[in-house]
């Protein structure tokens, strides 16, 4: 099936997985989640509006989904860059996800011998009261980067968030989720967090650390083979104009597997990386940092 086919068999499914609500789950037949919804909007170009994501918003600006009751700091990253690809009712919840993970950070540890790491420095973490991760900085980081008119203090947060990521760096290039080296140990780079990394950092495409990353994901993600990975490799690529007609192909030949899989928020991630492949331009909420999708 070409790459056409296989993104509107995709886009039909996220329209048919859709819940009353008008969000959507993680799997059919469940309560509407943050993360699966933002990459089906993402797909299939619905307004926000017409989904329940701004009715999760509470005091101090951070979006909390009911089906956990508690905020993760990651997917609010993601809510904002896609909301900020649809800048009419939704840019005031915009501009609250940005306020809000401006003074959130993740916990600083005292730096041992054991971990080869500066656990002084402050990403974001997943949820609230942990350490930081690598998928939750480069998220909430991006966010922060894409917003215009970003205040002296969210510069501050990207600059040590960037600071985290090349503390955390593996030495083989790339990322792990959490740290490079534990007890003298280097340990592998993974796919997902890799290209998370390479996304965040995209302004930055000509730096040593964005070169080697990217050069480690294009050599990776095709043997990976998951959904997830190819998708999020296939956009972090493009953005730093590496060619990924490979990871496109293989996302398309596989379409069917990935629906019978039934995860909806690797559907709609293979759906986004399709269309930008076959549109031959960088998916709209993840263009470079400063400029608006």
């Amino acid at each position: 099936m070409d790459l056409r086919e296989a993104h509107a068999a995709l886009v039909a499914a996220l329209h048919r997985l859709r819940n009353p609500d008008g969000g959507w789950p993680y799997y059919a037949g469940r309560a509407s989640r943050l993360e699966s919804t933002c990459w089906a909007v993402l797909a299939t170009n619905v307004h926000p509006d017409s989904t329940p994501v701004l009715k999760w918003t509470q005091p101090g600006g951070l979006l909390v989904e009911p089906a956990t009751g508690q905020v993760n700091y990651a997917f609010n990253g993601l809510a904002g860059l896609t909301l900020s690809a649809h800048q009419t009712h939704s840019e005031p919840a915009t501009a609250g996800i940005v306020g809000a993970l401006c003074g959130v950070f993740g916990e600083a540890l005292e730096n041992t011998e054991a971990f080869r790491q500066d656990a002084t420095l402050r990403g974001w973490s997943w949820t609230p009261g942990t350490f930081s991760w690598v998928e939750p900085t480069a998220w909430c980081m991006l966010l922060l980067k894409k917003w215009p008119g970003a205040a002296e203090v969210a510069q501050a947060r990207v600059a040590e968030a960037e600071r985290v990521l090349l503390d955390r760096a593996c030495a083989d290039g790339g990322w792990n989720f959490g740290n490079g080296e534990v007890y003298g140990k280097g340990l592998p780079a993974h796919v997902p967090p890799t290209a998370l990394g390479v996304l965040a950092l995209q302004d930055k495409r000509t730096d040593r650390l964005v070169v080697d990353a990217a050069a480690w994901l294009e050599r990776e993600a095709p043997m990976e083979g998951s959904t997830t990975a190819l998708a999020l490799s296939a956009i972090a690529l493009r953005t730093v104009g590496q060619t990924t007609t490979g990871l496109a192909a293989a996302l398309a030949t596989h379409h069917d597997e990935t629906l019978a899989f039934g995860n909806i928020a690797a559907i709609g991630m293979a759906a986004c990386a399709l269309d930008a492949a076959i549109q031959d331009r960088p998916l709209a909420a993840f263009v470079l940092a400063g400029a608006r999708g």
